[in-house]
């Protein structure tokens, strides 16, 4: 149990669960750290310790929101109890999309999850705010950045959050890592912390960046997704592409920022 602190042992005991026998932790998790409890009655659920760096107290409290009201639909594990530094929830046994090599559509995959999750009500999670996250992560930075690089991304991330219609509840990290099939054959989207409402060129550049697909992918992923929504969408799919690009663009940087900030402080 050397793994967890006496202060997260005693906050899990008083949840109510039996007595804990094994701690294991996934070295996937970049954000939190996360770790598989099992309980000498088999129960088995997930902890994590929340970074409280990377995201505010206001973002955990709109994330446990979503969270709620996607489980209650089937899409997400359920949380059994949370505060400001840990959360516990449901496990669910499967296999993660990064693990299925197998898997020969994966772009048509992350198309579809994305039209799913994007008919759910626009809800509880924060506005599209890429200018104060791109601000409060200089303020983290550890080193020099390049000032003229980061004004004229900050300027467009204030005219993409001016513009856009916040009218999509967008899961903003649909990583291989956060799709999960599960044992009884269904599909689990993990990890909300960074849903927002925004629209949805946000999302599919926030899939693209994280995913890291190369050019071929992102005109697949794109051109899947508008033919799924073309219905509701009211750019047209050239405009459509080109507002992609443009959020795209602020996402790299955005991930390259908090590498920056929690990837290489880490090691």
């Amino acid at each position: 149990m050397s793994q967890l602190s006496v202060a997260e042992l005693t906050w899990i005991t008083e949840q109510g669960f039996a007595s804990l026998i094994s701690v294991q932790q996934f070295q996937r998790a970049l954000t939190n750290q996360v770790f598989l409890l099992t309980f000498n009655n088999n129960q088995q659920v997930i902890f994590k310790r929340l970074n409280t760096k990377a995201r505010d107290l206001n973002a955990r409290v709109s994330e446990l929101k979503v969270q709620h009201m996607l489980s209650a639909q089937g899409l997400t594990p359920k949380v059994l109890a949370s505060c400001e530094q840990y959360k516990l929830q449901q496990y669910v046994p499967g296999q993660l999309l990064s693990e299925d090599t197998s898997e020969t559509n994966v772009i048509s995959l992350l198309a579809q999850q994305l039209h799913f999750i994007h008919q759910f009500p626009a809800l509880y999670a924060q506005p599209q705010r890429l200018a104060f996250e791109l601000k409060k992560l200089k303020s983290q930075q550890q080193k020099n950045i390049d000032q003229d690089k980061f004004t004229q991304l900050f300027l467009l991330a204030i005219e993409l959050d001016k513009s856009s219609p916040r009218n999509v509840l967008c899961q903003g990290d649909l990583s291989f890592n956060n799709i999960l099939f599960s044992t009884d054959n269904e599909i689990k989207i993990l990890d909300w912390e960074y849903a927002s409402i925004a629209c949805a060129e946000y999302d599919l550049a926030a899939c693209v960046c994280i995913n890291k697909l190369n050019k071929q992918q992102q005109h697949s992923l794109i051109k899947q997704y508008y033919h799924l929504n073309k219905e509701t969408l009211s750019l047209t799919y050239p405009a459509f592409k080109v507002q992609c690009a443009r959020y795209l663009s602020v996402f790299i940087y955005l991930s390259e920022l908090w590498e920056n900030c929690f990837i290489e402080s880490a090691q």
